[in-house]
């Protein structure tokens, strides 16, 4: 009666689209009151704990570094750089897209961000040289979820928050995925591709040319080698890594490409505190709904309903996989990962699954990845539908096969492990 109180009154509050960390709080605070062992204060302390990491001030700062790269003037030089690499074929805005968004990633570390920047160079483009709207806005919504993948993911960046995982190992972890990825929406792009009416305008790739180019996309190529280099060196650690990022990107958009003003400067300061001070309230109040959840025992109930339904691995990694993937259906990906990741962690990592934890981390990644494109709470389909201008109906139909793709992406991470722990082992074993 008691969870039902609570997950009752969290689900409520979702449908009826209060914010999230309304959501959470208002249902620790009824678990709170029902509980005869619970007390307010322990809310308060959790909460304030719960933002009092000093991993956890990575994330904003990560964003951050990626808005002033990308205010800066890296936008067009980095497709640039990609589509020279692709001019040679019909559908080489498609491939841009894909493979632009996995740089990306590598540099904002948020989907949105990700999607925000190529959607809006390159959705238009593509609806100039013929593609239709719903196939450019579809394929720019499914590769920015490779955000999430590659680092610096501030996913990733959480879960090392909330849970004892490495984050380095994780970021590394994330590049095979995040390769694998990409491949496959591209050959999805491919095999959706419109039969007619796309403009071919090949380019001739030429030695100079890609020079050039490359010169131009220079800092914005070096950036995650800078980034994950000192890390993985051990020169500094990933919170450290993050405000070396952001001088690093104030250099380049004030001195190196000189496209980004002092309105635009105060901007992206603006819009960076408003994206920590949500963060940290959400990180609060989610982090005080784990706690309650851990004396309600919901992990350990969690736990043996799983092994109790069955002891094989392969059934339980499928039936957690499954849980993500209808969590992800109607709640934000933050909450996803600071609510349930430490949860099913004891699960995946136990002697009965036995997973790897990075190998978990990755895999947990991938399937929240896909609740990015999912309606009703698809945040990418938001973001997509208003760049293009299309109604999100359109946009759903056009994503779904991107999207059962990146579901059978999920099912190789998490049955190939070498595909996440190959380089891991490399770097760390």
């Amino acid at each position: 009666m008691l969870l039902l109180a609570v997950f009752g009154t969290l689900f409520l509050l979702l449908l009826l689209r209060v914010p999230i960390f309304a959501a959470l709080g208002g249902a620790t605070i009824v678990g709170v009151l029902l509980h005869p062992s619970a007390s307010l204060i322990d809310v308060v302390r959790n909460s304030i704990n719960g933002i009092d990491s000093l991993v956890l001030f990575a994330a904003p700062l990560f964003v951050l570094a990626g808005n002033l790269i990308l205010a800066g003037g890296v936008s067009r030089r980095l497709i640039g750089w990609v589509d020279l690499l692709f001019g040679f074929s019909r559908l080489r805005l498609a491939y841009v897209n894909v493979f632009g968004s996995m740089f990306f990633g590598g540099i904002s570390g948020s989907a949105t961000a990700d999607s925000a920047a190529i959607g809006s160079v390159l959705v238009p483009e593509m609806k100039k040289g013929g593609y239709p709207t719903p196939y450019a806005a579809g394929v720019t919504a499914a590769s920015s979820s490779i955000g999430i993948i590659v680092p610096p993911s501030v996913p990733m960046i959480l879960a090392g928050a909330a849970t004892s995982v490495s984050i380095t190992k994780l970021f590394v972890g994330g590049y095979g995925p995040g390769i694998l990825i990409a491949v496959s929406l591209a050959t999805v792009a491919w095999i959706r591709r419109p039969r007619s009416g796309v403009k071919a305008d090949p380019e001739r790739f030429s030695i100079k040319r890609m020079g050039t180019t490359t010169y131009k996309a220079l800092p914005a190529l070096v950036f995650p080698v800078v980034i994950m280099g000192g890390i993985l060196a051990g020169v500094f650690t990933a919170t450290e890594a993050a405000a070396v990022a952001v001088v690093y990107s104030l250099l380049v958009a004030i001195f190196i490409y000189r496209e980004m003003g002092w309105k635009t400067f105060f901007k992206i300061l603006k819009e960076s505190a408003e994206f920590a001070a949500v963060l940290f309230i959400i990180v609060a109040t989610a982090q005080a709904f784990g706690r309650f959840l851990t004396l309600a025992k919901v992990p350990q109930q969690l736990t043996e309903f799983m092994l109790g339904f069955s002891s094989t691995p392969a059934v339980v990694i499928l039936m957690m996989i499954l849980l993500l993937l209808i969590i992800g259906t109607f709640m934000e990906t933050v909450p996803i990962v600071l609510v349930l990741y430490p949860i099913l962690e004891p699960i995946a990592t136990s002697p009965e699954v036995g997973m790897d934890p990075i190998h978990y981390g990755v895999t947990f990644m991938g399937a929240i990845a896909v609740g990015l494109l999912t309606p009703p709470y698809g945040v990418l389909l938001f973001v997509n539908s208003k760049i293009a201008g299309i109604p999100s109906a359109d946009l759903i139909r056009a994503v779904l096969p991107f999207i059962a793709v990146l579901i059978v992406d999920v099912l190789i991470i998490a049955f190939f492990p070498p595909l996440t722990l190959g380089p891991v082992n490399f770097f760390f074993g």
